[in-house]
């Protein structure tokens, strides 16, 4: 059987192409992700313990005053800055890959946690932070089916 050809449903396989190359594209694209693109970001770890979560991020060159550490039941902020150690007046970079200025990370727990129980060490560039997990919450409460 040969079909008639019709350009509206040529534009319309198009159209479809379009949008599949265009859901790609932005896929990755999230407001986390401009917030990292606008002020650099850094490798984080978050291990689940059973009783307590962990969480490490590699803070090479970071002092340790630098770090703002903030933590909620069911997320943790990490915000620093690295400034530049000195700056070169003569000769032209062949490669820099060192990176300076503010950098900012929030990671959502899976588990809700005790934040006044947090504890945070830093120690050769790695910063780790013990979060416990919270108990049941005292807010719910039974309630009898009559």
């Amino acid at each position: 059987m040969i079909r008639r050809w019709h350009p509206l449903n040529e534009l319309s396989r198009l159209e479809r192409k379009m949008d599949a190359l265009f859901s790609e594209l932005w896929r990755g694209f999230s407001p986390r992700a401009l917030s990292e693109a606008q002020f650099g970001s850094f490798p984080v770890d978050v291990l689940d313990q059973g009783d307590e979560i962990i969480v490490r991020a590699e803070l090479p060159g970071v002092e340790k005053d630098k770090i703002d550490l903030r933590c909620t039941e069911d997320s943790i902020s990490i915000a620093t800055e690295k400034s530049e150690q000195k700056q070169i007046k003569d000769g032209t970079w062949v490669v820099q890959e060192s990176s300076f200025g503010k950098m900012v990370r929030t990671i959502s727990l899976d588990a809700q946690v005790d934040p006044d129980r947090a504890q945070a060490s830093f120690e050769n560039g790695v910063l780790t932070v013990t979060l416990p997990k919270a108990g049941p919450s005292k807010r719910g409460r039974s309630i009898q089916i009559s």
